[in-house]
């Protein structure tokens, strides 16, 4: 494995098609998950599939297990966002911890991909997207938060891929409470991220999680 992904990162075959491109995501995405257990295709101009990589997220050391799936967006950093500032990258794909690869999932998934290319902007860590209404069944949130992968594999990635030249950020999609969010507009996001250690924060989205505020 370690061979193949630094192959990829070494640039000695530079992708340059849009054919091109999204293979080498999918197989930087392999290269560490392996192969997805389900490819949902996107039939758009811009093209934006979804890969769901089974995952039991029990770490090894411990008894149990606590399956689910690992989504990817693949076509989402084919095109740079519009006005990144700062040190933050110009190209990104999402990734969402679920139980199962719903429609309502994929459906959120994909349209917070195409969501910077529609208002031309731009998403990074800490960034969010709220909503008038609960975005997927069983939960009262209405607001997206976009944190970076703390999961060795899913960190991995995010190293290798670069797209045209520049590195592409993985943006993992988490749904938060209008409390929660109080709070981080109030004492900014570390104050909310300790809040998700104090209790023991599922990696598995959760829709019947209650509000940690």
């Amino acid at each position: 494995m370690l061979s193949r992904l630094a192959k990829l990162m070494s640039g000695s075959s530079e992708p340059s098609s849009a054919i091109d491109l999204y293979r080498h995501r999918l197989d930087v995405y392999e290269s560490e998950l392996g192969e997805p257990e389900h490819s949902f295709t996107d039939d758009a101009e811009r093209r934006i599939d979804i890969h769901a990589f089974g995952r039991d997220f029990v770490p090894e050391c411990r008894e149990g297990s606590d399956e689910g799936y690992v989504l990817l967006t693949n076509g989402m950093s084919q095109q740079r966002m519009h006005g990144v500032q700062g040190d933050a990258k110009p190209r990104a794909e999402l990734m969402w911890y679920v139980r199962e690869p719903t429609p309502d999932v994929r459906d959120n998934l994909r349209w917070l991909a195409n969501l910077p290319f529609v208002d031309t902007t731009w998403f990074g860590f800490g960034h969010r997207v709220a909503l008038p209404w609960p975005p997927v069944a069983g939960t009262d949130f209405q607001t997206f938060l976009f944190l970076t992968p703390i999961i060795g594999p899913d960190k991995q990635i995010a190293e290798a891929l670069e797209i045209a030249g520049d590195p592409v950020e993985i943006l993992t999609v988490n749904l938060i409470s209008d409390r929660e969010l109080a709070l981080i507009k109030a004492g900014g996001l570390d104050e909310f991220l300790d809040l998700l250690d104090d209790n023991e924060y599922p990696p598995i989205f959760d829709p019947a999680r209650t509000s940690y505020v």
